[in-house]
């Protein structure tokens, strides 16, 4: 069947239906009309009709129309009479219907006061008013109603069809609003009120009974708690039923002649129809006033609700009870989720709570609870639990003790809170100070030693030099300098962990550079590992010492090697990563600079690290390796280049699932570049020119000055700064080369060499040092035309580094 010719056929059955229901209803009202044949006191069609057109449409008014021609039709009234009164029963109830539409649309709520104001001071009085003048007029005009009689048939029909709106259509409208009526215990309730009701108006309205305190006439008005009950209780549904219930009774006693409004026909039908509206309003009017502020009461509870949810969410919070004397815990899903479980798992007492704490803290926790319940302390401590996969999750535990009058202990309640990211920060920042405190004795260790081994290395360089030695003796200071180099190689690493060690960064191709140790990696690696280098597309370029890079390479491939003893896979990757304001969030304890940066991934498919271990792996001489395999300094070494480079480094590592290095370096606007080293040629000797020493090492200088003497030049000495402006000022003859340490009492290196550029322009200054200051102590930075040499160095080496300024200050 065509849509069309179906919803034709729906339309005509439901204009059938509702003619035949208005038909009936008139026919019913009809038997109780007080007014001649015409007028009722209470017209049930006119509220069938309200409801209707509200419900269904304005559209259906035909089967209003034909309702109400039979109706009268069945009046010995003139069919042009039964025609008008029907026409005048069609437009009361278009009219009431569209202005209550206006107000409500097609689903009045009846608990909304402003659509219960529409409904009973503008829709039903305006539409009862149309029907009653359309309807009398017709009656007058067929000669069925004398001329005298046209204001009282008026005013009853008004009447009548107000009272039928106000008692029937309340009822359409509120039992077929949303939501349903639900539970058989509230039917239960609204039917017993229904027959406790209709006996109460059986009393009070119908027997003739006899109550002391008030008169006849206000017996009617003990319905009155009934009413209001209804509407507290069940709102505009009880309201309008239990209404209905009483003008049903009260109608057909009072025409029957009985009951209490029986004593005179016009008062008489006054006093009904004045009951009738007062009661009818009474209910409606109560019900929207509580119903409405219920339903802010409500509607403002579930925001609040709903706020300290999304507050709870946010936080990360979960609300948790539990009862002392029954042992009974409650939480709620914000509490489950965080411990990783399921909605319906099953949490019901405190003994399956401590099961999911870890097992170190679970003693803490007790006694916390312990103390709470036997002192009345508030509980507030942090404690660890085992998420279902494994993982370990740090709970901060608030709550408060309930008491009985007797001070005994009824209840727990409090939230608990996810602490794991601040916690986590938290261990950062600790650890980001441990590792600057050590860099900090590290570097300082590192100072003192080089300034020592610069003497032991000169020393031993001096004796071997000599040709008239013992084999013997040679071979001790051969065994002295060759332990004096290896501890120049631990001091360096220490300088490297410590960010004091001098870089010479350039901007730097960082696929290059991993391309170009393919071959080293694969013989670090041995036969039995493979090594897979992997190269992203557009890394850019950084700025970076080439050679201290290469040192970490060459360390995190050392590490992984000595992680896979039986072979394995190494991974060297790089591509570019945007560390964005959201992760430097969440990384709170460490500073980090937004923006993007190339990154050098390292991983290994070794045996892997537990958390403990992974806390310590960047400690220097930390290591997890056996006596005499490794010094513990290369991770730290890696440590302190890549955050002297401004860079970062993580680790990741899971016990049996290998390790993973990521080192985070900035990424240059300039083009990479790869400076050539020239090869070290034969010493050559000086030709006596003048060098200027100033270092506040006693024993670094003479070690210096004798292999500068040696060398063939001639040596003015001095301890510190000052010494050597005054030695400049009383010199008259040309410096050819100022050599001075870059950390010393009163005034650097730098200083110093800004002085002596205002005294002596253009005279060339050597910098050494065991690490740097200022701006190179934080950075280890020098000026791209600073000539520097780290100690501690041999005698050749200061000599060839003198000869090679000397000569390169003759060109300029």
């Amino acid at each position: 069947m065509p849509i069309s010719a179906r919803s034709a056929l729906r339309y005509t059955a439901l204009v059938a239906l509702l003619a035949a229901l208005y038909a009936a209803a008139g026919w019913i009202g009809l038997r109780y009309a007080t007014i001649g044949h015409s007028v009722s006191l209470v017209w049930p069609p006119a509220g069938i009709a309200f409801a209707a057109l509200v419900l269904l449409g304005r559209r259906y008014w035909p089967g209003v129309a034909l309702g109400a021609f039979l109706a009268n039709l069945a009046t010995p009234v003139p069919v042009a009479a039964a025609l008008g009164i029907a026409a005048g029963n069609t437009l009361e109830a278009l009219l009431a219907a569209h202005l209550l539409r206006r107000v409500a649309g097609s689903r009045p709520q009846l608990e909304d006061p402003l659509q219960t104001r529409a409904l009973i001071l503008l829709s039903i009085p305006a539409g009862a008013l149309v029907g009653a003048i359309v309807g009398s007029g017709a009656l007058q005009a067929a000669g069925v109603l004398a001329a005298d009689a046209v204001w009282r048939a008026l005013a009853f029909w008004w009447t009548g069809d107000v009272l039928g709106m106000l008692v029937v259509a309340p009822v359409a409208f509120s039992w077929t609003a949303k939501p349903r009526f639900r539970g058989t215990r509230r039917l239960l309730e609204v039917v017993a009120l229904v027959v406790g009701t209709a006996a109460a108006a059986d009393l009070g309205l119908l027997r003739d009974i006899h109550l002391p305190l008030l008169e006849k006439v206000e017996w009617a008005y003990l319905l009155f708690p009934f009413v209001v009950w209804a509407a507290v209780r069940f709102g505009p549904r009880g309201a309008s039923l239990v209404t209905l219930v009483v003008a049903a009774l009260a109608v057909w006693q009072t025409a029957r002649g009985g009951g209490l409004f029986s004593a005179a026909t016009g008062g008489t039908l006054l006093a009904v129809a004045s009951y009738l509206l007062i009661l009818a309003v009474t209910g409606l009017a109560v019900a929207a006033a509580v119903w409405s502020e219920r339903e802010r009461a409500t509607r403002a509870l579930e925001q609040s609700e709903e706020r300290l949810r999304l507050a709870l969410d946010s936080a990360r919070m979960g609300i948790w009870y539990w009862s002392v004397a029954h042992n009974a815990l409650v939480w709620d899903d914000n509490l489950r989720a965080l411990y990783g479980l399921a909605p319906d798992d099953v949490v019901a007492d405190y003994e399956q709570f401590m099961s999911r704490v870890h097992p170190d803290d679970r003693e803490f926790v007790a006694r916390s609870v312990e103390r709470a319940l036997e002192r009345g302390e508030v509980l507030d401590y942090e404690f660890r639990i085992l998420l279902p996969d494994g993982r370990v999750r740090w709970i901060a535990n608030q709550g408060r003790v309930g008491r009985d009058a007797d001070g005994r202990p009824l209840y727990l309640t409090g939230v608990c809170m996810d602490v794991t990211e601040r916690r986590s920060s938290e261990e950062r920042l600790r650890q980001s100070h441990r590792m600057e405190s050590v860099g900090r004795l590290a570097g300082g260790v590192a100072h003192e030693t080089n300034n020592q081994m610069s003497v032991v290395l000169g020393a031993a360089a001096f004796v071997l030099g000599r040709s008239d030695i013992p084999e013997v003796v040679r071979a001790d200071v051969e065994h002295i300098r060759n332990a004096a180099e290896r501890t120049s190689n631990v001091t360096a690493q220490l300088l490297a962990f410590s960010r004091r060690q001098v870089l010479r960064p350039v901007p730097l191709e960082l696929n290059g550079l991993v391309k170009s140790w393919d071959g080293v990696l694969r013989r670090i690696m041995g036969e039995d590992c493979t090594v897979l280098l992997r190269p992203g597309e557009g890394v850019g370029a950084i700025r970076a010492d080439p050679g201290q890079l290469e040192q970490v390479l060459l360390n995190l491939a050392l590490n992984a090697r000595d992680a896979m003893p039986r072979g394995g896979t190494l991974t060297v990757e790089t591509f570019v990563a945007e560390l964005t304001p959201g992760y430097v969030r969440r990384h709170a304890g460490v500073t980090i600079r937004p923006g993007p940066y190339a990154v050098l991934a390292v991983s290994d498919t070794g045996h892997g690290m537990d958390r403990d271990t992974l806390g310590h792996i960047f400690e220097p001489f930390f290591t997890t390796k056996g006596v005499g395999h490794g010094t513990g300094l290369g991770l730290s070494t890696v440590y302190g280049i890549v955050k002297q480079s401004d860079g970062y480094v993580w680790a990741y590592s899971e016990p049996g699932r290998g390790t993973t290095f990521k080192i985070y370096l900035p990424i240059t606007a300039s083009d990479a570049t790869r400076p050539a080293l020239p090869a070290p040629g034969p010493v050559r000797v000086g030709r006596g020119e003048s060098v200027l020493l100033v270092e506040d090492d006693e024993g670094v200088r003479r070690m210096t000055t004798r292999a500068l003497q040696e060398g063939g030049y001639r040596v003015l000495e001095a301890a510190n700064g000052f010494d050597a402006l005054a030695l400049l000022t009383s010199t008259s003859g040309r410096i050819g080369l100022v050599l001075t340490d870059v950390v010393m009492p009163g005034m650097s290196g730098r200083d110093l060499a800004h002085r002596i550029a205002e005294l002596r322009p253009g005279t060339p200054v050597l910098f050494t040092s065991g690490y740097t200051d200022g701006e190179i102590v934080r950075r280890g930075l020098l000026d791209p035309e600073a000539a520097f040499i780290q100690k501690p160095f041999a005698p050749d080496a200061i000599v060839r580094i003198v000869r090679e300024r000397l000569e390169a200050a003759s060109f300029t």
